[in-house]
């Protein structure tokens, strides 16, 4: 045999894979157990949990019916996930056991609907088999190890042992990473201690943490402990004493700026302000900096009437925040340019320029799904110090926020170089958007990117099918379709936001009459371009009509009516006075009557 055939093929990966080989065994090893009638030991539940369906039982802990979703059950799972995701090696849940006895309970949940929810809640979208044993069917949820703390819906972090799910923190976890396929560099030990850490640095850094919601009981204390002890729990800090790459990087003096800020009155103009002499400054005190600038530059807007004079900023505060730190914790710091804002008086307009293009399979058509960090421990030091959100949340919340006050999404691009460039446009608000996203019900759907993004879509095209919602939000036709139904549940005063038309979705006259209602200016909502369609010019009527016929082969005065709020006369006679010219009558009469492109 030569010598070449003895080598192995690289396979990337390859730690991975183990992981998934080893889970499969302990997922065998349990079942063969449970046929027989005895539960895993406590070292093989470490690697497997077994879950009985959560929110399946009735009075008297009688098993009920089971159905295709249960929200309970997801909820349950999520955080039992974020524990395994958390685990060395990752693990699997196998759903449908009653943990405590063995007995197989089965399930009915749908495994692509689980997977999605799961997803939803905590970023992690597990493999999701069926398996069915004795009669039985269960679902196994494969977890691989993350690359990233995750916390759960409660944001908790914890991790396996045994059979428990225990609280971990964030310093035992990165120790834990050490050592693993794929470390990530910004976790190892620097040569820098606490002695090197910048006063400015922990004050801000004690004022970030002050006013951040920790729902979890152990961190509560993180921003009156000792420097020492803040710097560990935050996982900044080895049992040696050395201060981490992330912890060096965000508590200890720059060599150099990482952050600039230029403030202009037109693109292009004259500058009105200036600040990049960060030289010196800690990242910290430098993001600090910034947003405070970004604070003064972006006016309050004051809103009288029905929101009681609510103040809103140009540009949403949640949105520009996230901008400027993703641009941070995101970008190549292998590159010494600094991440660039700018700030646009007349425009509106902040822009966020940050070295690096997109990595992990993240592109400008799946920012809202795909999720991947370059430096997950410097993500991660953010996300503990209330700095970010969860890792791919703070794109949604950017987007959300932005559409919710009637403006433009923001636009996030890669440039040559590379180079990511965010840029977000606000102004006032458009007071009658608001007045609809502010008042939908089910309540909890006001904070849904997806019904925020399919309300804008529908405020500003008279229809949109699955096909090109998926576009905007960046998923499956499928899932854009399911969307689509979410939103038609939402109401408001009791009336579907939404409505379907034949293969379409129009926003609902309900919704149509809360936007225009008490508006004293109607032309510039349309010059806005919301709700053009409505009562359409001559112009307007041919846009329409050209828009729908570009996905039906005819027209009809029931349809233009729909589309545009008309009265059924009325919107016979503006397809009439498009005949000859754009139009021609169809071959038939009646409740069949139609028009076609001429």
């Amino acid at each position: 045999m030569s010598e070449s055939s003895d080598l192995v093929p690289f396979q990337p990966g390859t730690e991975l894979l183990a992981d998934r080989a080893r889970a499969e065994d302990a997922v065998e090893r349990c079942l063969a157990q449970i046929r027989t009638g005895a539960l895993p030991d406590d070292v093989e539940r470490q690697r497997v949990d077994i879950k009985e369906e959560a929110g399946r039982r009735g009075s008297g802990g009688r098993l009920l019916p089971g159905n295709r979703e249960n929200t309970k059950a997801a909820d349950h799972l999520a955080d039992e996930i974020a524990a395994m995701a958390n685990t060395p090696g990752g693990g699997a849940l196998i759903v449908g056991i009653e943990d405590k006895a063995g007995d197989l309970l089965g399930t009915e949940l749908d495994a692509e609907w689980l997977r999605q929810q799961i997803y939803r809640r905590i970023d992690i979208a597990p493999d999701v088999i069926e398996r069915v044993e004795q009669g039985i069917r269960l679902l196994v949820l494969y977890v691989p190890e993350a690359r990233e703390p995750v916390e759960d819906t409660s944001d908790r972090l914890r991790w396996r042992v045994g059979p428990a799910s225990v609280p971990i923190d964030r310093g035992q976890w990165w120790l834990h990473r050490q050592g693993r396929a794929g470390w990530d560099p910004m976790s190892r030990p620097s040569s820098l201690t606490t002695h090197h850490v910048t006063p400015g640095a922990i004050a801000v850094a004690r004022g970030y943490l002050g006013r951040r919601d920790l729902k979890d009981a152990s961190a509560t204390d993180i921003a009156d402990a000792s420097t020492e002890d803040m710097l560990r729990q935050l996982g900044l800090l080895t049992v040696e004493g050395f201060l981490t790459e992330a912890g060096a990087l965000l508590f200890c003096a720059a060599p150099r700026p990482w952050l600039s800020w230029t403030r202009l009155d037109v693109e292009g103009g004259d500058v009105l302000a200036r600040e990049e002499s960060f030289q010196g400054v800690s990242l910290l005190e430098q993001v600090a900096r910034v947003e405070a600038l970004m604070d003064a530059a972006n006016d309050r807007v004051t809103i009288a009437g029905e929101f009681a004079e609510r103040v809103v900023r140009l540009i949403p505060t949640r949105a520009a925040r996230e901008a400027i730190l993703n641009g941070i914790v995101h970008r190549d710091w292998n590159q010494h340019a600094p991440t660039t804002v700018t700030w646009v008086e007349e425009d509106y307009s902040l822009t966020v320029v940050s070295p690096g293009g997109f990595v992990g399979g993240v592109t400008a058509d799946n920012l809202l799904t795909q999720r991947f960090s370059r430096s997950p421990a410097l993500a991660d030091a953010a996300l503990a110090l209330g700095l970010v959100d969860k890792q791919g949340i703070g794109v949604d919340r950017m987007y959300r926020e932005m559409v919710a006050l009637g403006h433009q999404p923001p636009r996030i691009i890669e440039d040559s170089g590379p180079r990511v460039r965010a840029r977000l446009v606000g102004g006032a608000p458009v007071v009658p958007i608001m007045r609809l996203t502010t008042r939908l019900q089910p309540a909890a759907r006001q904070r849904d990117v997806q019904v925020a993004l399919v309300i804008h879509a529908l405020l500003h095209n008279p229809f949109t099918t699955a096909t090109e919602m998926a576009t905007l939000l960046q998923r499956s036709a499928s899932e854009a379709a399911e969307a689509l139904e979410t939103t038609a549940m939402c109401v408001l005063d009791a009336q579907p936001i939404i409505e379907s038309h034949k293969d379409v979705w129009v926003l609902s006259a309900m919704s149509r009459k809360a936007v225009l209602s008490g508006v004293a200016d109607a032309a510039g909502l349309k010059r806005r371009g919301v709700l053009w369609y409505v009562g359409p010019s001559a112009d307007d009527a041919r846009t329409i009509v050209r828009r729908w016929l570009d996905h039906h082969d005819r027209i009809t005065s029931g349809d233009f009516a729909v589309l545009t709020g008309m009265t059924p006369q009325g919107a016979r006679g503006a397809l009439e006075r498009l005949e000859g010219d754009l139009l021609a009558r169809g071959d038939a009469a009646g409740r069949n009557a139609h028009f076609v492109l001429r």
